[in-house]
């Protein structure tokens, strides 16, 4: 497993790999130790037994009770890194308790200063001290970590091997106030000093996240107050960017702010800001409260749009961080969605690649950045351009102009196969139309996956089901085009059956089209595939059961008498409707009778009363009908109509705007390749920005002025010509200027209007007013469904669990700490009774003697 002190950042092991991103937790940040200080045998542990520790004058025995009490904590959590089960923390509390039990009893039977300091001064593995194995425990109380001060003071300065300090291992490991106030008080040198890695105590306390608030919050003003906000580690980062990598709570986000406000936009060496890395670990518990913090602030709000050296968004560190993850947990996958979400509302820019970051990620959180208002508004405008609805248009106009081509063609075609005396010319015209068409779909194909290997999302291309149907459509109308092209000699059937095939192709491309344009098409798309994913068990199911029935029947009439008397075709009294009636002496032919009988096609049902095994025969028929043309066929009813429910209601927002993204991503590409290639791509300070502007119904970007110059004038005319209709403008003008305006009215009725919409349409949309544009394409939100309402309050349910939890987890640990507390007291009570009671036995002692004598 990576570590930072191994070479690598945090930010570094959060990057593209999930592995490492699941491992970014602060238990990892002690592997190190754990391994130092357990390759050597030779150790302090089997010095001398427990019940001598306490009378021992070997200094050396404090540090074999630290290092027994290391190695067990080390045995007990492993190198997963899993989180510990219930028993297992409460076995933890007690080998603490345990630990600094054994260590107060060595310190009182050891109270002068010379045995204390000795003992302090004794280094081990990694040239650790006493201290520092103190403070690699979880919350060392704070008087011992003070009776070890006091004792030796210059310890609390020194350094390992690692250039650690003890206030690294206490931060690191968690510690309360007051041990932290008395390691700062007596070295406050070391709020700043940095290890070998660059990394302040205050590095690794931005990792943490299982503390109290109250605790984290007293800690972090405590370490923060001296500048260590400031210092980066060697991969240039500070402690915010170590806070956001790991997720801690808000409230140490807001100390680090406060005191160094520009760690909110601040970069590390591989230009990453707070906002990369929260996104990048967003399956993180705390992430999406630091994703929230980050957004409240302007200043971390406009990182959402700030590109990495590799030129990555946070959104594109997201989609790579999820590659080849799958997050199994629900918990899991509601961070990353709430992340995402939350991402979305800030509204960042709709730059050239934003759009291909999004089809980058995993299907089931692309379904949370469709369904956004923003994503909506930025497919909507998108749609509404010139290019788009152009492309849009003429890949409808040349689907059409296939399909009546190739139907002719081949029909004209086929004819000639059969009649060759015929004329083969009347073809000739629809095949170049074949040959336009399917060049139009070639070339467009091209240059979009040239635009996606510019932008570096090919993947997107090679994953999308809808590019494989054209390129099957392109090869289809290319082949059969070449075919009726030329004079070598064709298979008659395999021509008109591929003939059949290839038009069936082309019909489905137009479903796929339509699905790309109009809600109710994708939903009617959606639904079907939906409906077949939910028919495998049923269809299988099925598949047997027609099998079963059609070997039974099969099995009852073969080699009987129904079979062997049965006329051939080629006899004189043949009889085909007789021949139907006992259609079970193949297999094959039982197969197919079988399942005609589950579409409807009973029949005479008198058919199974004739011959020595017609008892069998009706058993097996009224079985059949029972199971299969009743019972499986009203199931099937049911899963189809249950399942389109299901898309129609709670995904058909989902559906479309998914469709929708595949094919804006697809124009933004080509117009991006096609800008780069033609060398009139300018570079601007900031990617594409939509926005609202004033008066305007239609979505436009910051460039709108630069670009949109003839929309404005098409737009600004449609409007003149739409106040014409205006039922207030008459509201107080003469008969004439009535007169007058009817007239206008009846020209633009007649011949304005119309001639502009056929001039628009016979341009592929280009001059038509903006307007008409968003009046076919663009689509508005869909209307929420009562069971995503449902859905909202138990996510709410949901929070409100989460926060009762907790609630809990919080009381549990104040308790937790009281109890600690207690038993503290009741050692030093034991403590101050031996105490009391040594001294009374040596009183006893004194008294006897002086009587003696």
């Amino acid at each position: 497993m990576s570590r930072p002190y191994d070479g690598q950042t945090p930010a570094e092991q959060a990057t593209f790999a999930r592995e490492e991103l699941m491992h970014l937790d602060e238990e990892s940040m002690m592997d190190d130790y754990n391994d130092d200080e357990t390759e050597n045998n030779q150790s302090f542990l089997n010095l001398l037994p427990e019940d001598d520790e306490a009378g021992n004058d070997d200094p050396a025995q404090l540090f074999a009770i630290l290092e027994d009490a290391i190695n067990q904590t080390a045995k007990q959590t492993g190198d997963t890194g899993r989180a510990l089960t219930a028993v297992e923390q409460q076995q933890k509390r007690e080998n603490a308790e345990h630990t600094w039990d054994r260590v107060r009893r060595w310190m009182w039977a050891h109270p002068q200063v010379e045995q204390r300091q000795a003992a302090a001064f004794i280094r081990g593995q990694a040239d650790a001290t006493a201290l520092h194995l103190m403070c690699k425990l979880h919350n060392p109380p704070d008087d011992i970590i003070q009776a070890i001060v006091d004792s030796a003071v210059d310890v609390v300065s020194w350094t390992d091997a690692h250039g650690w300090l003890p206030l690294h291992h206490a931060c690191a490991n968690g510690v309360s106030p007051e041990t932290m106030k008395v390691l700062v008080d007596a070295y406050p040198a070391g709020k700043l000093q940095q290890d070998n890695m660059r990394r302040t105590p205050l590095h690794f306390y931005a990792t943490r996240n299982s503390d109290s608030t109250v605790i984290m919050t007293t800690n972090t003003e405590l370490l923060a107050d001296d500048g260590a906000a400031e210092l980066t580690d060697r991969g240039g980062m500070l402690p915010m960017h170590y806070a956001c990598a790991y997720g801690t709570d808000p409230a140490v986000l807001e100390v680090l702010a406060q005191v160094y406000p520009a760690s909110l936009t601040a970069k590390e060496n591989k230009g990453r800001t707070p906002m990369h890395l929260a996104m990048v670990n967003a399956h993180r518990d705390a992430s999406p409260n630091v994703i929230h913090f980050l957004l409240e602030y302007a200043e971390s709000r406009a990182t959402v749009n700030v590109r990495d050296q590799d030129g990555y968004l946070p959104l594109h560190l997201l989609a790579l961080g999820l590659k080849g993850y799958t997050a199994d947990e629900s918990t899991k996958r509601s961070n990353v969605s709430a992340c995402l979400s939350m991402y979305m509302d800030a509204e960042p820019q709709a730059a050239a690649d934003f759009l291909t970051a999004i089809q980058d990620l995993p299907d089931w959180l692309q379904d949370t950045a469709v369904v956004s208002k923003h994503v909506r508004n930025v497919l909507n405008y998108k749609i509404v351009q010139p290019f788009p609805t152009s492309i849009l248009m003429l890949d409808g106009y040349f689907l059409i102009v296939l399909i009546v081509c190739f139907a002719f063609s081949t029909k004209y075609y086929i004819d000639f196969l059969f009649e060759p005396e015929s004329n083969k010319t009347d073809i000739d015209i629809y095949i170049v139309f074949l040959f336009i068409g399917a060049s139009y779909f070639l070339m467009r194909e091209l240059v979009q996956v040239a635009s996606l290997v510019s932008l570096g999302s090919f993947s997107s291309w090679w994953s999308d089901a809808a590019n494989w149907l054209d390129v099957g459509v392109i090869t289809m109308v290319y082949y059969y085009a070449i075919c009726m092209s030329m004079d070598s000699p064709v298979d008659r059937n395999l021509f008109r059956s591929g003939a059949a095939f290839g038009q069936g192709i082309l019909y489905v491309a137009v479903i796929v089209y339509l699905k790309s344009t109009y809600v109710d098409f994708a939903v009617f798309v959606g639904g079907v595939l939906y409906v077949v994913q939910r028919l495998t068990a049923f269809l299988t199911a099925v598949g047997v059961i027609l099998l079963a029935f059609a070997q039974m029947f099969y099995f009852i009439y073969v080699d009987g008498e129904m079979c062997t008397n049965r006329l051939q075709p080629d006899d004189l009294n043949y009889d085909a409707d007789l021949d139907c009636r006992f259609s079970h002496c193949s297999f094959e032919e039982s197969l197919l009778r079988v399942y005609s009988m589950m579409m409807g096609e009973i029949g005479d049902e008198k058919r199974y009363s004739a011959g020595p095994t017609s008892l069998v025969a009706q058993i097996l028929y009224v079985g059949y009908a029972f199971l299969v043309v009743i019972l499986l066929s009203n199931v099937l009813i049911a899963i189809v109509t249950d399942s389109y429910e299901i898309i129609q209601n709670d995904r058909a927002a989902i559906v479309f705007w998914t469709n929708r993204l595949d094919f804006v991503a697809e124009m933004d590409a080509i117009t991006y390749g096609a800008q780069r290639r033609l060398g009139c791509f300018r570079k601007r300070k900031t990617p594409m920005q939509v926005e609202e502007i004033p008066n305007a119904p239609g979505l436009v970007s910051d460039d709108y002025n630069d670009r949109n110059g003839s929309s404005d004038f098409f737009r600004y005319g449609w409007q003149q010509v739409m106040l014409l209709f205006d039922a207030n403008l008459y509201e107080e003008i003469d008969p004439i200027e009535s007169l007058v305006y009817n007239i206008f009215r009846i020209a633009c009725i007649v011949f304005v209007i119309p001639l502009w919409l056929i001039m628009g349409a016979a341009t592929a949309g280009w001059l038509w007013p903006p307007q008409v544009r968003e009046a076919l394409f663009c689509q508005k939100g869909t209307t929420t469904s009562r069971s995503e309402i449902e859905r909202k309050k138990l996510e709410q349910l949901r929070t409100i669990q989460t926060d009762l939890t907790s609630l809990k987890s919080d009381i549990v640990r104040e308790m937790t700490s009281d109890r600690d507390e207690m038993i503290r007291m009741k050692l030093e009570v034991e403590g101050v009774q031996a105490e009391v009671l040594s001294d009374l036995i040596q009183v006893r002692e004194l008294i006897t003697s002086l009587l003696g004598t």
